[in-house]
């Protein structure tokens, strides 16, 4: 079994990554397990590579149905998601921008340097919500410029999300037709698959920073347009 998250779970999270990403991405983290053998498949379950695989190929097959790649396109288009993936994005500046003030000898609070799962929108609002109070509480320690312009995208985030509650997000997956909605939990189960084989990476890898950065989505998360994929290794014979 991939996971034990509920289905509900997973649609949200898949109806926020897009296919052809995901099974790229899949490629791709699939070919690093394959390359580091026995190593990284005693860190999952048995036969977790396999549930995975096997999730990549579900999500593929499924791209070959116009209906529901037009329903994903819909879908990715929504205000909403839109500000869900910037929002990710401004994350990461943000603890950047924490970590340096901290390797500078800034005190930073724990909530600006580690960024926490948010599996849903409201979630992820409430967390940028939060951080955006305290990027502005110590708006004043952190280096460099335009910190004050970071603040101000974090605040727009927020509003932009905010009319997202759980009971909303809820009522819209439920609402999808029945073949959409398990093309999206296909899709949730395929992102929580590369998670957790990321995770087993970096743990694997835990004494050599190079590759274990090699265990990322970056494939997924990538700006469109841009084709610069980084290659696997080829397994050991």
């Amino acid at each position: 079994m991939i996971t034990e998250l509920g289905r509900d779970e997973l649609i949200s999270l898949g109806a926020r990554n897009r296919a052809d990403y995901l099974v790229e991405q899949a490629g791709y983290t699939l070919g690093l397990a394959a390359a580091d053998g026995t190593a990284i498949t005693d860190l999952l379950t048995e036969g977790y590579l396999q549930e995975v695989a096997a999730a990549q190929a579900a999500v593929n097959a499924a791209r070959q149905d116009r209906a529901l790649m037009a329903a994903e396109a819909k879908d990715s288009t929504t205000a909403q998601n839109r500000a869900a993936k910037d929002a990710k994005v401004w994350r990461r500046k943000v603890a950047r921008r924490a970590q340096r003030a901290r390797r500078m000898g800034k005190m930073m609070p724990e909530g600006l340097l580690a960024i926490s799962s948010a599996r849903s929108v409201p979630a992820l609002c409430a967390q940028v919500v939060e951080m955006a109070k305290l990027f502005e509480a110590n708006l004043a320690l952190m280096p460099g410029a335009r910190a004050d312009k970071l603040l101000e995208e974090g605040k727009a985030l927020a509003q932009a999300l905010s009319g997202a509650d759980a009971a909303q997000e809820l009522k819209r997956f439920k609402e999808l037709p029945d073949a959409v909605k398990k093309f999206y939990e296909q899709k949730g189960l395929l992102y929580v698959g590369l998670k957790v084989i990321n995770d087993a990476g970096h743990e694997l890898h835990a004494a050599d920073a190079h590759s274990a950065s090699r265990y990322s989505l970056a494939i997924l998360h990538r700006h469109p347009g841009n084709r610069t994929n980084p290659e696997p290794p080829k397994p050991q014979a």
